[in-house]
């Protein structure tokens, strides 16, 4: 009978963690370049972040070890589409507003759509060379995790022969045993948990941008380390679903926050082209007429409805943020934390 997941061995659960999310980077990776399929990079990314955060989280643990070289590789990896994913959502976003906008915004979308997709296009080409690595650190990877977990086999049987020589003397001793895949999973959670919550009461206003964004990447942190647990029971689902709750408010807000910076530089450089196009013609024009940018008015407008969505997301934060829910959210995250350690 196969043992329950909180009571194997930390390097063979994870070895299989491992190799799945591997397998999933792996199926988008040619995904990519295909046109039509506007999912393919978001796909792979996602893959390589829940990788590298699963290595990270457990790489102090005795009994599971990567390379730091390798895990810097995935780290390079994962950045290297950074703006190529970006340029994406944005224009994601600009089709979505010009299905709802008036004749000024869709004008200013449309100057803006056109160089943003030239941009979006080159970074493609550019993500080319990066990427081209990740058959070879696919390799590599699946071959230390399976190392890891060999080792981990190898350790367990050890302990098991001193546990026995121990019990004949003075009483079953389990001191020295690599972690179970629970208890290690229970020390992660217990210390995410609490700087998340920490992050979460800090929570006040656009003012300190900062404070918005760190509880989002601690919450998918969480989200990565449940995703095994996801069918242990319905404690963990319903803390998975809830961490997915906080996930979309942060992100929602934190894309309204970086997409507001490059509206606003959009429209610098609009009305910049715009300028040095009326200023080369007033050379040729015996009494030149001062006009605005031609699009000046679609920006303004699309500024105005940017602003509205950014402060009902971060109503919608702030209201997650309240006391009664955290401490309701830190009663659950415990629960997990029990759940995790208790036998099964």
């Amino acid at each position: 009978m196969a043992k329950a997941l909180g009571q194997r061995r930390l390097g063979t659960v994870l070895e299989a963690v491992i190799l799945e999310m591997l397998d999933e980077a792996r199926q988008a990776y040619p995904r990519i370049q295909e046109p039509e399929d506007s999912e393919g990079l978001h796909d792979f990314r996602v893959a390589l972040r829940r990788l590298r955060s699963t290595i990270k989280e457990f790489g102090d643990q005795p009994g599971f070890a990567i390379d730091k070289a390798l895990l810097r590789q995935l780290t390079a990896l994962a950045r290297a589409t950074n703006d190529a994913r970006d340029g994406e959502v944005m224009l994601a976003w600009l089709d979505s507003v010009a299905e709802t906008t008036g004749a000024p915004e869709r004008g200013a979308i449309g100057w803006w759509r056109e160089r943003l997709a030239a941009q979006v296009e080159q970074e493609y080409a550019s993500i080319d060379a990066s990427v081209a690595g990740f058959p070879l650190l696919d390799t590599r990877l699946r071959e230390a995790a399976g190392k890891a977990a060999l080792k981990d086999k190898g350790k367990d049987k050890d302990s098991k022969k001193k546990d026995k020589n121990k019990d004949k003397k003075k009483g079953s001793n389990k001191a020295g045993k690599e972690p179970r895949f629970g208890d290690a999973s229970a020390q992660v959670l217990a210390r995410l948990g609490e700087g998340w919550l920490e992050e979460l009461a800090a929570v006040k206003g656009r003012e300190e941008e900062e404070t918005l964004h760190r509880p989002r990447i601690t919450g998918k942190r969480l989200r990565y380390l449940l995703r095994p647990w996801r069918e242990q029971g319905e404690v963990f689902a319903e803390l998975e679903e809830e961490l997915k709750t906080f996930q979309d408010a942060f992100g929602d807000l934190h894309d309204d926050l970086v997409r507001g910076d490059v509206l606003t530089t959009a429209a610098l450089l609009h009305t910049e082209e715009e300028t040095l196009d009326r200023l080369e013609a007033a050379l040729e024009q015996a009494s030149p007429r001062a006009t605005a940018p031609r699009h000046l008015r679609g920006f303004m407008l699309l500024h105005a409805h940017h602003e509205a969505q950014t402060e009902q997301n971060l109503k919608r934060v702030q209201a997650l943020c309240r006391k009664p829910r955290l401490e309701r959210l830190e009663a659950r995250i415990n629960e997990a934390v029990t759940l995790m350690k208790a036998p099964q």
